[in-house]
């Protein structure tokens, strides 16, 4: 049977030819110049043409600049029939060039038909333009084109499939290349709904769900649609039971469920539920949308777990375990964002608040660490309820709180501080024993003292660092004239660095004198810092820098090493039994390693211990007394001698003060000063001579500078004195000539 009896309608159903396009079905099927077809009304064989259970529409346009025309504006057509006889004398392979071409349509396939000669022999040419047949109408059956035409169909969806797979391949690429970014399970799920929505566009609601950490409860981690104000809700409250349970139904089976208008599409990981996508599809998806949908699906469960890993290690990173409160780094940065936010555009105010709690460390030693826990939760428990609306909470450190809350004019600076400081007045329950864990507290204002999160928290810093901790005041808000202070100690710090490094310090000697003989019978060394302007810095200036900063054990080191050093250097120019006298500070003498040290200079300087004296104050002996004893002990049997500094000024408990092996005591120049013009501190001056007298002591007085002041310790029974009246400090080279003179 051949086809040129067959006339060719635009549809295999009666269709109205007006209107080609009202109803189409799956699979398009255009034929191309075809009235070579003698039209036979009363019989179409392509109404017979069954391809599976699908439809088939076959399409007709009368000729090239037709049927480009309308493949201009489909892309869904599944085959092209071409009529390409001689008779019609049609350029069809000009035409099919077209399409691959200028089109580039490379998924609509082509039959050519033709005379028995046609391009049937030109291969090359078939293959060039991927045409799937060449039919010789002259001698075509039905059967023939029915096989042709099926498996031409049969090749379309073999090519729309693989488009599909690449397709769906490169959009898990797309979506993982963007999900490489993300950082939390919301944005994450919330990027997954917005691909599932590129790929069914008539998706406008859907959410993602996930149980859980705690309760198991499924929650909405993101919505879109009437979901997207649903955030954190559970999922049982904002769906209706036949979609709950049909999510509960596919986390245990794992199975895609697109069920119409609603699809449900579980995500598990080694047989582990980790959530839920629910899309209202509306029109139902499409084979090639499920299959990206499906595939999507099932490669996303890793990227869920990575978000959610992530999210974890940010809360590690930005969260104190101990009490559920953000750290020291997270607070800073809502401060920081609340600035650039709010507070800039609003110009509000509010107050940043640092506290530390002093003795910590002993609490937790006294009664174990329990109880300090204890109290860190009890405080961080206690700051959300009494600060409900505080911009940022944090413990910034072990024994450290951050608050930063709006400014309120009418709640009085002051009563911020006493707020927390009360906390500490009755403690947790049946923690009644914490009376010595008090906060010191530092505040800062913004704007007024700083305009950003760093210098604020350095604002409360410097608050901190001006409390002793010692009694007192126990809070203090920031002032510029602190921060100025203590920016110049910090100056001076570094030059003294510098300095020690340049060997910009060096030593004066002052004598002491025997009231009685007028001989020297030692020298204090006093330690000299010169400035590279030539000026010379106060030791009452740069000693407490550098007590402060650590430098003083270096310092102490060397002007023992060089105080020994120039005694053996005296002694062996001339014979004389003078003693150097060398002060201490605390954290000097009480260092476990002191003892050895004047061991290891005495021997390295070879100068006699008998020579050498060490100066220490009232304060260095009452700070750690037992301590003190020790030390006065290991060092007094090497032979070294010891006298009381600035003796009156002090609290030094005479108990103690007997047992020491100490030879002399000083007099703060503060009472020679006044001894001969103030009863009172004649009467000191008297008493302290007195004391040391009866104690078996020499009795030294720093400072003198008048006759009247020498004529009055002589008087009074002091044996030695030193200051300006005998001499003022001077260099080494000029001690023996200084000796030379009285002799």
């Amino acid at each position: 049977m051949t086809i040129s009896k067959v006339n060719v309608t635009t549809d295999n159903k009666s269709q109205d030819k007006s209107n080609p396009l009202s109803d189409l079905p799956t699979l398009k099927v255009l034929i191309v110049g075809a009235t070579a077809f003698e039209a036979v009304p009363e019989y179409n064989p392509l109404d017979a043409f069954l391809y599976d259970d699908q439809t088939v529409n076959f399409l007709q346009a009368e000729n090239e600049a037709e049927g480009l025309s309308f493949l201009t504006g489909q892309d869904d057509i599944s085959v092209l029939l071409v009529d390409v006889s001689r008779e019609k004398k049609m350029s069809g392979i000009s035409f099919v060039q077209k399409i691959r071409q200028e089109l580039e349509n490379k998924t609509i396939r082509i039959i050519l038909f033709g005379g028995p000669a046609g391009y049937l022999q030109d291969l090359n040419i078939l293959r060039q333009y991927d045409v799937s047949d060449y039919l010789d109408i002259s001698s075509l059956t039905v059967p023939q084109l029915f096989s042709s035409l099926t498996i031409a169909l049969q090749s379309y969806e073999r090519v729309k499939t693989d488009q599909s797979s690449r397709q769906s391949l490169q959009t898990i690429l797309d979506i993982t290349k963007e999900l490489y970014g993300v950082r939390s399970v919301e944005e994450f799920c919330l990027t997954i709904l917005t691909q599932l929505q590129l790929i069914h566009a008539e998706t406008e609601h859907c959410f993602f769900c996930v149980p859980d950490d705690k309760s198991g409860d499924l929650i909405l981690a993101a919505g879109k649609g009437s979901y997207e104000e649903l955030i954190r809700r559970k999922v049982a409250d904002v769906v209706d039971a036949r979609i709950f349970n049909t999510i509960q139904e596919v986390s245990q089976t794992g199975a895609n469920d697109h069920g119409g208008e609603v699809s449900v599409l579980p995500l598990l990981r080694n047989g582990i539920f980790k959530g839920a996508v629910v899309l209202h599809t509306v029109r139902g998806a499409t084979i090639i949308e499920k299959r990206q949908i499906d595939l999507i699906c099932a490669n996303v469960t890793l990227g869920l777990e990575n978000a959610d890993m992530f999210e974890e290690i940010k809360r590690l990173a930005f969260n104190d375990s101990l009490t559920g409160l953000d750290n020291r780094a997270k607070f800073r940065s809502d401060i920081q964002t609340f600035i650039e936010e709010t507070a800039i555009s609003s110009k509000s105010r509010f107050i940043v608040v640092q506290f530390v709690l002093d003795y910590l460390p002993e609490l937790n030693i006294a009664l174990g660490h329990e109880a300090g826990d204890d109290l860190l939760q009890f405080v961080s428990e206690q700051l959300s309820l009494l600060f409900p609306n505080a911009i940022s909470l944090a413990r910034t450190s072990g024994d450290g709180f951050g608050l930063c809350i709006p400014y309120d004019a009418d709640l009085g600076l002051q009563q911020i501080p006493k707020t927390i400081h009360k906390l500490f007045e009755r403690g947790p329950a049946g923690r009644v024993n914490l009376p010595h864990v008090t906060p010191r507290i530092g505040l800062a204002i913004y704007p007024d003292d700083a305009d950003n999160a760093a210098m604020l928290w350095r604002s409360t810093n410097i608050s901190l660092a001006t409390l002793s901790g010692k009694g007192g005041t126990y809070f203090r808000y920031y002032n510029k004239e602190i921060a100025g202070e203590i920016n110049a100690r910090v100056k001076l710090n570094n030059a003294l660095k510098i300095g020690i490094g340049r060997e910009d310090l060096s030593l004066d000697y002052q004598p002491q004198i025997d009231l009685g003989s007028g001989k020297i019978i030692g020298v204090e060394a006093l330690l000299r810092w010169e400035r590279e302007n030539g000026k010379f810095v106060s030791p009452d200036e740069f000693i407490p820098v550098a007590e402060t900063s650590g430098l003083i054990a270096p310092i102490s080191e060397w002007v023992l090493r060089e105080a020994c050093l120039q005694r053996k250097a005296w002694l062996d120019a001339e014979n004389s039994d003078f003693k150097v006298a060398v002060n201490l500070s605390l954290s000097v003498f009480q260092d476990d390693d002191f003892v050895d040290l004047v061991r290891t200079i005495l021997k390295e300087t070879e100068c006699p211990p008998n020579l050498l004296e060490l100066e220490i104050t009232e304060s260095v002996i009452m700070e750690d007394p037992e301590l003190a004893l020790q030390n006065f002990l290991k060092i007094g049997a090497l032979g070294v001698g010891f006298s009381i500094d600035d003796f009156g000024t002090g609290y030094s408990s005479l108990s103690y003060l007997r047992r020491l092996p100490v030879s002399v005591l000083k007099i703060d120049k503060a009472f020679i000063d006044g001894m001969t013009i103030n009863a009172d501190d004649a009467a000191i001056a008297k008493t302290v001579i007195s004391l040391g007298r009866n104690l078996g002591l020499k009795v030294l007085a720093e400072g003198v500078e008048t006759e009247e002041q020498v004529a009055f310790l002589k008087k009074s029974g002091c044996h030695h004195a030193q200051g300006f009246f005998f001499s003022r400090p001077v260099k080494a080279e000029a001690i023996l000539p200084f000796i030379a003179k009285q002799t």
